[in-house]
């Protein structure tokens, strides 16, 4: 009877390794198997839009520096089922920028992963421009009996540039 049941607990431990390991990751292109909602997280993966460029408004709070005008931006990347949104921060009194910082946010549809992999500062010249770098992961997955399985992942870097007069660009 012991016997019996270490066999079978040796022979399903066996099997599921097998197919843990016949599972590994694949280029969305040599993937025909994958579903219509993997192949869609993957192509809205690819796109980053940039908004438009955001006065912040201060309800009426004015402070010593008036001139200083707050702008925010937001580089979003993916769809629903899986996005990444990387903002910027800024303020400006138009001969040069005072203050930025950087912030990331995600989220995603099971079993359909989002890492964020921070944002940083990168450069600057405090007269004129910030250069920030968000770092995102995007990948597509499936269910099973262990839990979400990565199909496709790919890793994303975004620089987004902001200036003294309120514009901002990403490359």
């Amino acid at each position: 009877m012991k016997l019996s049941r270490i066999t079978t607990k040796v022979a399903s431990g066996a099997l599921a390794l097998s197919l843990l390991l016949s599972v590994s990751p694949v280029l969305a292109s040599d993937a025909p198997s994958l579903t219509a909602n993997q192949l869609e997280v993957i192509e809205a993966a690819n796109n980053a839009v940039l908004s438009e460029v955001q006065t912040v408004n201060n309800d009426g709070v004015y402070s010593l520096a008036a001139s200083n005008i707050p702008y925010t931006v937001k580089l979003t990347r993916g769809s629903f089922l899986a996005w990444s949104d990387a903002v910027v921060d800024w303020t400006s009194n138009g001969n040069q920028i005072t203050s930025s910082s950087g912030s990331q946010d995600s989220g995603y549809v099971f079993p359909n992963i989002v890492r964020k992999g921070g944002i940083t500062k990168q450069s600057s010249s405090a007269a004129s421009y910030h250069i920030y770098l968000s770092k995102t992961t995007i990948g597509a997955g499936v269910v099973s009996p262990w839990g979400d399985v990565t199909v496709y992942e790919s890793d994303f870097s975004d620089y987004i540039k902001v200036n003294k007069d309120g514009t901002a660009t990403n490359y």
